[in-house]
């Protein structure tokens, strides 16, 4: 038997009377990411980065060396592509590679001395872009809608309950 603010949770959301798109939790969060985006699109293009390619040198620049598989899991990009945007990368002079010495298969990455030297300024503006867009958001919704957002990616983690 299902609970009663899980039935009345549907019946909320049938009856809620939006459209579709105004409902979609794919959609908003699609727009919200554009809304953020679109605030980067000029640094970006400025220094030749596409959006995947800058999350990678965020990434490296704020933890250091890490393996292709552990970059690809914490900047959403999926293993085939991290690959590509790493050659990439490393065609530019920006990062370097070393091999693992106990995973044949795995190879570690890091910002060479060129790739640090450019990212330092470029984190500085990136920097005072997000604390606009908190500004703007609001500082306290900002920060609520980023852990409602890191719960939700969660949900994929968690066992089923009554498991």
């Amino acid at each position: 038997m299902k609970d009663s603010s899980e039935t009345s949770a549907k019946q909320s959301f049938k009856l809620s009377g939006l459209m579709y798109v105004d409902r979609s939790l794919a959609v908003a969060c699609t727009r919200g990411r554009e809304a953020v985006v679109s605030r980067f699109r000029e640094l970006l293009h400025r220094e030749g980065f596409s959006e995947q390619q800058w999350r990678v040198m965020r990434i490296l620049t704020d933890q250091g060396e890490k393996t292709s598989v552990e970059i690809s899991a914490l900047a959403c990009i999926h293993k085939v592509s991290i690959s590509r945007i790493i050659n990439s990368l490393e065609g530019r002079g920006l990062v370097s590679r070393r091999a693992s010495e106990t995973d044949a298969r795995s190879s570690y990455v890091s910002l060479t001395a060129k790739g640090r030297a450019l990212m330092e300024p470029l984190v500085e503006e990136a920097t005072e872009i997000h604390l606009q867009i908190a500004d703007e958001f609001g500082t306290e919704r900002y920060e609520q809608l980023l852990s409602l957002l890191h719960q939700l990616a969660e949900i994929n983690n968690d066992p089923p309950e009554g498991s």
